[in-house]
């Protein structure tokens, strides 16, 4: 391939526009600019709900309160 071709420089600069953009994008993705840390720290907070949330649905589903359909 030619170095000089005008078909490599268009492409060059096509593949230069698109690394642009994906620059501008990545940096306004929600939670970019948060550290492993934190990251960690509101995935066991998140984890920790979860296992409130399910913890509480077994209570709910052994009280029988609620009537669940028979097919």
């Amino acid at each position: 391939m030619d170095k000089d071709s005008p078909d490599l420089h268009q492409d060059l600069n096509a593949l230069k526009t698109k690394f642009q953009e994906m620059r501008k994008l990545i940096g306004t993705m929600p939670g970019i600019h948060v550290s492993p840390e934190q990251q960690q720290q509101q995935l066991h907070s998140l984890r920790e709900q979860v296992r409130t949330k399910n913890e509480l649905l077994q209570k709910y589903k052994s009280l029988c309160m609620f009537e669940i359909p028979k097919e």
